[in-house]
């Protein structure tokens, strides 16, 4: 099976696929897609993260750990914008994984690169906004203006990315499989309910 995670900033979705691939004995992807980015287009590595690394805002730097920026941002940056090799990039990355199989695949829009089949799990990871503002006012030490802030352009973001190049909505239903309010159960619970689905379906 093929687990693929998408979630509103701050609603803790790297933690909760993190637990869920453990709990599977699957591979967790997230920083591994850059690495072979960089192969499939030969440039270094480096550029290949920095080229997610350019459409962070200085405060955005500050705001790392648990939750990292995506390319899906371009779109509100005045940096270079994410282009079509770059996606295509990516696309060759995340399809890479999924053909081992047994892979959990944070962001990156897995779930509508992989599009709808019997062997993958397209999760959206949700939370109410009050929650979503503690949440990185806790886990990144900032102030909560900041954190709504953030919350706000890194949400913008991800769906300005998946309309632009996906035609599909950001939060959407109807996109997914499971849709999860991660406040509502909790990490460990959130995990759990994705290992519950991906068991159900195996």
């Amino acid at each position: 099976m093929i687990v693929t995670i998408s979630n509103q900033y701050g609603a803790g979705g790297w933690a909760v696929a993190r637990i869920a691939a453990e709990a599977l004995g699957y591979e967790f992807v997230e920083r591994q897609l850059p690495v072979v980015v960089a192969q499939r287009l030969s440039i270094p590595l480096e550029a290949a993260e920095d080229d997610e690394m350019t459409y962070r805002s200085v405060g955005e730097q500050f705001l790392t750990g648990l939750e990292l920026a995506t390319p899906e941002l371009a779109e509100l940056s005045t940096t270079p914008t994410f282009d079509e090799t770059m996606l295509h990039a990516v696309q060759d990355a995340v399809r890479e994984y999924a053909a081992h199989g047994n892979v959990v695949i944070v962001g990156r829009g897995g779930g509508a690169i992989l599009g709808r089949r019997p062997d993958v799990l397209r999760v959206y990871l949700y939370a109410p906004r009050e929650g979503r503002i503690a949440f990185v006012v806790q886990h990144f030490g900032v102030d909560a203006k900041t954190a709504e802030k953030e919350i706000d352009r890194i949400d913008k973001g991800r769906a300005a990315y998946l309309r632009e190049w996906y035609g599909i909505t950001f939060g959407d239903p109807a996109n997914y499989d499971l849709c999860i309010d991660t406040s509502a159960l909790g990490e460990q619970q959130s995990a759990a309910t994705i290992v519950d689905a991906v068991r159900a379906r195996g």
